[in-house]
């Protein structure tokens, strides 16, 4: 039989599974990968800037598509500086087939405990070991092949998740016969990696019954349902007829069921999605990993009057939950929603009462509050709130985090076709432009918007060329608020407002975007208070090319509702539960609609009269 080039062989089986689009960058230790693939007439290889930004593209392709894409990284350095991106991956279940090069075989010696491996590599399975599915170092053509057949089907395979295949650069060079490919093939197509099923019967039994007993049930839907058709979604979620929230990552599932959508839960949660939380009787947690944000710090207090069951794929998520979360299933979260909408569509559940308290909660608690309005700044909220309104349906907005995350988490809701993707997990600064870049390149027939701000942009500011320089006509939002508002907030929380590397005064310098993005070949506009604020908003969605719009916003403008610290009239300090957000809401009023006892907490804590 006739060999092949490993490099070649690899560019083939890349594009024989589906894969389109490769980010990288080149180095001397990945230089034959790198020819291979930007020769192979199957393959887009897409050049940016810094080896996160590749990682990054990769985790915002997929978002958008839930196509996955590979990343090619040099050595050393190449595959190091890759190492935010791939956590951010890890973290937000995004499968992303990373490829690293490595040194020449010879380099590594057995138990070689020296700093470095030859000229610039370092021993990347160390390092990558905590934040992949998989990491692999392969010292023969027969291993590098097998072990990327591997890690196509792995990163594939709930819980998703990224790989590396480390390979050095003299098995790259290397050959590989065609017979051994095709045993290499047969054996991969066999290996079977065990994955969570639904519920087994008596499970299934149990959780119906507990459902068609509960008076006010309430599902709390994450992003372990992204696998199932929008549409067909919605028909399940639908046909169930129980209210239902949606984790952050879940907000652009499918489009919003009006009479059973019930909002946000957590930390930065809506005071609707948090007040039906605790008032539920029973929570069921589909495909949502309840992470801190979203359940808050007390477990104790968490939709106290409900018994509470968790399904997810993942057992280590489902180990770290406490006693509060006694009916735990490891199962596949669409599985299990199509088992209930089979067991429950004889006879759905039904009770109008807990339907009109779910409608009211959203009536009275609107996402922009009278807190979010101001005469002399123009304010996140109600700008979010109007650009998803003003954008078309085939929109796409994508978020660094900061006020663009927390903002658009908060008052956001995609609907009719609108996407909203950010990086949950890790919430790294820099994720937006990059994230947005690869976007685009899954569907560029989209209309992407990136949602920045002016210091989170700082920290991929290079790739504004890569925009340009791939003629992708973006539109990006930046938010100026003199610097780092979310730490401002954080430092007059915890150090007594003393400022430290958060604004121009204070050690942070940001510079002036409209002479920086017209040189990188960005049209501009600027958006301040006493603008007209539609007129601007539809000029910048219906540019042509790339333009960026700058909202100058408060320097202190407060990020709420959100769950904080509250001081008791004595002075002294009150950690609230979950449906107490701040600013605080009447006591009556609160009374009035949480289903539940009001804790003393929240009967401690100063706040405005009804009247007031």
């Amino acid at each position: 039989m006739a060999d092949i080039k490993f490099s070649e062989a690899v560019a083939n089986v890349l594009a024989e599974h589906g894969i389109t689009h490769v980010f990288g960058i080149i180095g001397s230790a990945n230089a034959h990968l790198f020819d291979s693939v930007c020769h192979h007439p199957g393959l887009t290889l897409v050049c940016l800037h810094h080896e996160q930004s590749c990682v990054m593209a990769a985790h915002g392709y997929y978002k958008q598509s839930g196509r996955m894409a590979a990343v090619l990284v040099t050595a050393g350095a190449g595959a190091v500086n890759a190492l935010t991106g791939v956590v951010g991956s890890y973290a937000d279940s995004v499968p992303v087939l990373v490829i690293t090069g490595q040194e020449a075989t010879k380099q590594f010696k057995a138990n070689n405990l020296a700093r470095m491996v030859g000229v610039l590599g370092v021993y990347t399975e160390r390092i990558f070991e905590s934040c992949t599915k998989r990491v692999t170092t392969c010292m023969s053509v027969e291993k590098a092949f097998s072990e990327i057949l591997y890690a196509l089907k792995l990163c594939t395979t709930p819980r998703y998740g990224p790989c590396i295949v480390d390979i050095p650069i003299d098995v790259q060079s290397g050959s590989i016969d065609l017979e051994v490919i095709e045993q290499l093939r047969a054996k991969a197509s066999s290996t079977i990696i065990p994955v969570p099923g639904g519920l087994a019967e008596h499970e299934l039994s149990s959780l119906t019954t507990a459902i068609k007993d509960a008076k006010e049930p309430l599902l709390w839907l994450g992003d372990g349902l992204r696998s199932v058709p929008p549409s067909k979604l919605q028909s399940l979620v639908s046909g169930l007829g129980i209210p239902y929230l949606t984790s952050w990552a879940a907000t652009d599932l499918f489009d919003n069921i009006p009479s059973l959508y019930a909002g946000h839960a957590g930390v930065y949660g809506s005071r609707a999605g948090n007040l039906a939380l605790q008032s539920c009787d029973l929570l069921l947690a589909i495909g949502t990993r309840l992470s801190v944000p979203q359940k808050g710090y007390v477990d104790s207090e968490l939709a106290r009057r409900a018994q509470i069951y968790v399904v997810d794929c993942d057992p280590v998520e489902l180990e770290k939950l406490g006693p509060r979360f006694s009916s735990k299933f490891l199962a596949d979260a669409p599985t299990v929603l199509e088992q209930l909408h089979k067991a429950l569509s004889a006879s759905p559940w039904l009770n109008e009462e807990w339907l009109q308290h779910i409608a009211q909660l959203r009536s009275t608690f609107p996402l922009v509050e009278s807190c979010h309005k101001s005469d002399t700044w123009i304010n996140s909220y109600p700008f979010l709130a109007d650009l998803g309104q003003l954008a078309p349906s085939n929109t796409t907005f994508v978020t660094d985090v900061g006020t663009a995350f927390l903002t658009a988490g908060q008052v956001l809701e995609p609907n009719g076709g609108q996407r909203l993707i950010m990086s949950q997990g890790l919430g790294e600064m820099g994720y937006g432009l990059t994230g947005a870049i690869g976007a685009w390149f899954a569907d560029n027939s989209r209309l992407i918007v990136c949602l920045n701000t002016d210091g989170g942009l700082m920290m991929n500011l290079q790739e504004l060329h890569s925009v340009i320089s791939n003629r992708i006509p973006l539109k990006l939002v930046i938010f100026n608020n003199d610097g780092y508002l979310m730490m401002r907030h954080t430092q007059t929380a915890i150090v007594d407002g003393r400022r430290s590397g958060t604004d121009p005064q204070s050690g942070l310098s940001i510079p002036n975007y409209e002479p920086l993005v017209k040189v990188f070949g960005f049209d501009y506009i600027s958006l301040r208070s006493g603008d007209n604020l539609t007129e601007k908003t539809e000029k910048f969605l219906a540019a042509d090319g790339a333009v960026v719009l700058e909202v100058f916003m408060d320097p202190d403008q407060l990020l709420v509702p959100k769950l904080s610290v509250s001081i008791a009239p004595d002075g002294s300090f009150v950690s609230p539960p979950l449906e107490d957000l701040s600013p605080p809401i009447p006591l009556d009023q609160l009374k009035k609609y949480l289903l539940a006892p009001v804790l003393p907490n929240s009967e401690a804590i100063a706040r405005p009269s009804a009247d007031a």
